[in-house]
């Protein structure tokens, strides 16, 4: 069953329209065997009847009463030419035998009173001669100008009647040549009408693939057989419950985090006019954490709503700058550093400040967070354009290094944070044509590897 689940529809259309061909073209050559076996015995019996009417057609009775059967040296020729040709003529009248050739014929004639004389067209084995062909003989009383005669003719039997050399022969030389190639058309014109049938259904399979998360709102077309309608009409009702599905979803992660920001601003203002300094400043690092949360919620909630991104020429050493500087004051209540490598010239990208800068501070805020008091984390900006970030930590076991950008997952190391920063900078990345990677650093942690494909403006040049 599960072999022929496998097998694709063109295979067993075309496998199962095989068969029919094959079967059809079977049937066709037994019947054509079976019309040139009763062709070839109708000829025998033509032959015979003709080899009859040359014996004995210009037969004449003399005066004497005896008949004479006068034939020239042209109908001795033709008699000469049929293959152990035996003939018996018996006048009646005088009862007389007029041929007996050979010898003794007439008494292995089967002379039954059913048959005895009378128009008889007989197939049989020759006794006592085993291996030998068998004798087709005829029987009959014939009308000649000397009155009627008695005459029986018989001649061997073709080797190859009915057997199967002469069923190959007949099959090779008269069968194939005719109904082969309409056979190998019939397969051609079945799998053309297959392919060209199907290619609706390949079609809208790679329609189907194309729809990606970037475009939920496509659809497959509608154009197709109407024996696969059903199945488009389905899979667009899914799509469209999928797109549903996905649209509530973001407008639940957008209101909640909108609706928490307001009480959370009320909270920070209440701690700036409590008296206990020490509660306040504890209470102030818990509710920063959940501000920076319900942020990424924010921004996670804005990546998958997958509106279109403003983008301009940005400069990546002063994005990269603006958030080392607003990270260095955190870092140092840390006692951790925060330092910025890059070159004295702009390294431009095409792309959007703000996502960009977001992408840079999870990564900086990643690797404060692993990275040991006393050390530091370098992000390094160069041509590319290139983005690394370094940190000092324990680094990242090769067996998580799959999982790091999937969304809410914190390996083993759960050091706060939600799970949430490295999948939005997987996401950034990738919406601005880039790829991002994580290797061991040479401070001993983890170097987080961002590289940008070429931009417009290299493109450009490289055209020109």
């Amino acid at each position: 069953m599960s072999v022929v689940a496998g097998l694709s529809v063109r295979r067993r259309l075309l496998r199962n329209f095989s068969l029919l061909f094959i079967g059809t073209v079977t049937v066709l050559s037994l019947f054509y065997l079976w019309a040139s076996w009763n062709n070839r015995d109708a000829e025998a019996d033509d032959e015979l009847e003709e080899v009859a009417s040359v014996v004995v057609g210009r037969a004449e009775r003399g005066p004497d009463g005896r008949v004479r059967l006068r034939f020239g040296q042209r109908r001795h020729e033709r008699l000469a030419d049929v293959a152990g040709l035996q003939v018996f003529v018996y006048d009646p009248a005088n009862k007389e035998t007029l041929i007996e050739q050979p010898s003794g014929m007439r008494a292995a004639l089967p002379l039954s009173p059913e048959i005895a004389w009378k128009w008889a067209f007989l197939v049989i084995d020759r006794s006592g001669a085993p291996g030998q062909p068998r004798l087709q003989l005829l029987l009959a009383t014939v009308q000649t100008p000397a009155g009627p005669l008695r005459v029986a003719v018989g001649r061997d039997e073709p080797q190859d009647t009915l057997q199967p050399r002469w069923i190959a022969y007949t099959v090779l030389s008269e069968v194939l040549p005719v109904i082969g190639p309409i056979l190998l058309l019939a397969i051609g014109i079945a799998l053309y009408t297959l392919t060209n049938a199907l290619a609706p259904v390949a079609k809208a399979a790679e329609e189907a693939n194309r729809i990606t998360v970037d475009t939920m709102g496509k659809r497959l077309d509608t154009a197709v057989p109407a024996e696969i309608r059903p199945l488009v009409d389905a899979f667009n009702r899914a799509l469209d419950r999928l797109d549903a599905g996905f649209a509530d979803q973001r407008r639940f992660t957008a209101n909640a985090a909108h609706e928490l920001r307001t009480p959370l601003a009320l909270l920070r203002a209440r701690l700036d006019g409590m008296a206990d300094t020490e509660s306040a400043d504890a209470i102030r690092r818990d509710l920063g954490r959940m501000t920076r949360l319900i942020e990424q919620l924010l921004a996670v909630s804005r990546l998958d709503s997958h509106m279109p991104m403003t983008k301009v020429d940005v400069d990546l050493v002063d994005v990269a700058g603006d958030i080392v500087a607003r990270m260095a004051p955190l870092a140092v209540a840390e006692d951790k550093q925060v330092s910025l490598t890059a070159p004295d010239h702009p390294v431009r990208i095409y792309g959007n400040a703000d996502a960009l800068g977001a992408a840079v501070r999870n990564l900086i805020e990643n690797a404060l967070r692993f990275t040991p008091s006393g050390s530091a984390v370098e992000v390094v900006v160069a041509d590319g354009p290139h983005l690394q970030v370094h940190d000092a930590g324990p680094g990242i076991p090769d067996e998580d290094r799959p999982h790091l950008f999937e969304r809410f997952w914190r390996g083993r190391n759960r050091q706060g944070g939600a799970g949430l920063g490295l999948a939005i900078v997987a996401e950034v990345v990738a919406q601005h044509g880039g790829r991002i990677s994580v290797n061991k650093s040479p401070m001993g942690g983890a170097m987080f590897d961002v590289t940008f494909g070429p931009q417009p403006q290299q493109q450009a040049a490289a055209a020109a």
